[in-house]
């Protein structure tokens, strides 16, 4: 080979770039290898934290301690809501603390229950009303109350002339109204209620009272009913086969009973709630006895009942015409009239036919009551 030949090679040489290596195969294994068990080592990562969180949880929010567990639920009521059995419990009306700024109740009440207290040997047991509690709509209970006047107002709902020492009248009465409060925090708070000196009291300061809160209560406490009552559990009792006549004299102690208007806010209107059920019963009386002759009991179209009973023994009812005690003259052919609300609650009323007409002791037959009756019972007969 010639000096020139050597001189073309080099040039050639120079000017071609050298071949690359070939791949290493068992290196692109390697690196494979290594990508796959770091995916797996994530995987398992955070398997093991979303179990350690699953099974650490409640170590997290309780402490190194099972015992100190911290509920994530807000904590029920603390204490008992008990009613008290009578007066001698409640402070002196005359020495507690009035006209301050303080709050009555204490905010965060998660329950209220509303006590009936027996006065001077209380209300005819078949009147009496056991504990009612509310859990709906108690913080409108604790507004009311601690938006009660400062001091004892007077009949027209104006404050006291100053200087003037609490006045309360000496009307009658059977039973007092005590609400007792229960909250998650702290122990209850018992609130008296006095209807005669129209005041609210607890155990260190009181308030004058407008008992608007306490028809308020009712008003909560009978949707409460309503919403927690199903329809189907509701009916009303089968009727007697006999009905004793001293019953239906009249000055009588052992008058209709009505349940309902336990829960009634408003005095005016016997029946406040859609009705269920009805039952209607006929009675010939002989002897002292009224003997049954005739039933009914009806589901279907009860509701239209109520606006009938409603005006019957309404605010502007006639009176009845059967007389005053003594010389009221007893029963020989009444009925009885039973019904059952939303709230699965009864009220009785009486329909005397003969020797005159009146519904319960007070109020007039109504024509259209009466023709309710007919319906249910048929025409009574003439004597």
């Amino acid at each position: 080979m010639t000096r020139d030949d050597e001189d073309i090679r080099g040039l050639l040489a120079g000017a071609v770039p050298p071949l690359a290596a070939p791949p290493d195969r068992v290196a692109e294994v390697g690196v494979r290898v290594r990508r796959h068990r770091r995916r797996m080592a994530g995987g398992a990562a955070a398997v093991a934290l979303t179990v350690g969180l699953g099974i650490g949880l409640p170590a997290l929010v309780a402490g190194p301690g099972r015992d100190d567990v911290i509920p994530l639920v807000t904590p029920g009521p603390r204490g008992d809501a008990n009613c008290p059995t009578s007066l001698d419990g409640r402070p002196d009306l005359r020495f507690v603390r009035y006209g301050d700024d303080e709050p009555l109740v204490p905010t965060g009440a998660v329950e209220v229950t509303s006590c009936q207290v027996p006065v001077a040997g209380g209300p005819h047991p078949a009147n009496r009303i056991g504990p009612r509690t509310l859990t709906t709509g108690v913080d409108e209970i604790v507004r009311l109350l601690n938006a009660q006047p400062p001091t004892q107002q007077d009949g027209r709902g104006r404050p006291l002339p100053d200087g003037q020492q609490m006045r309360c009248t000496l009307k009658a009465t059977y039973e007092e109204t005590v609400l007792v409060l229960r909250y998650p925090d702290r122990d209850p708070v018992t609130v008296w209620t006095d209807e005669n000196c129209r005041v609210a009291v607890t155990a260190t300061h009181g308030r004058g009272i407008d008992f608007g809160v306490i028809r308020t209560f009712l008003d909560r406490y009978r949707a409460q009913l309503v919403a927690t009552t199903d329809p189907a559990t509701v009916t009303t009792p089968a009727c007697a086969a006999t009905f004793p006549v001293q019953r239906m004299r009249k000055g009588s102690e052992d008058g209709p009973l009505d349940r309902i208007d336990f829960n009634n806010s408003d005095p005016y209107l016997a029946l406040p709630t859609p009705l269920i059920e009805v039952t209607a019963c006929r009675y010939e009386v002989r002897g002292e006895t009224g003997e049954l002759v005739g039933q009914q009991r009806r589901r279907a179209g009860a509701d239209q009942l109520r606006a009938v009973l409603n005006q019957a023994v309404g605010r502007s009812a006639e009176r009845s015409d059967c007389g005053d005690w003594p010389d009221y003259e007893e029963p020989t052919l009444f009925d009885t009239l039973t019904v059952a609300d939303a709230t699965g609650e009864t009220a009785e009323f009486w329909i005397r036919h003969e020797p005159c007409r009146s519904v319960n002791f007070l109020h007039a037959l109504t024509p259209e009551l009466r023709d309710a009756m007919t319906d249910l019972l048929g025409q009574p007969p003439s004597r």
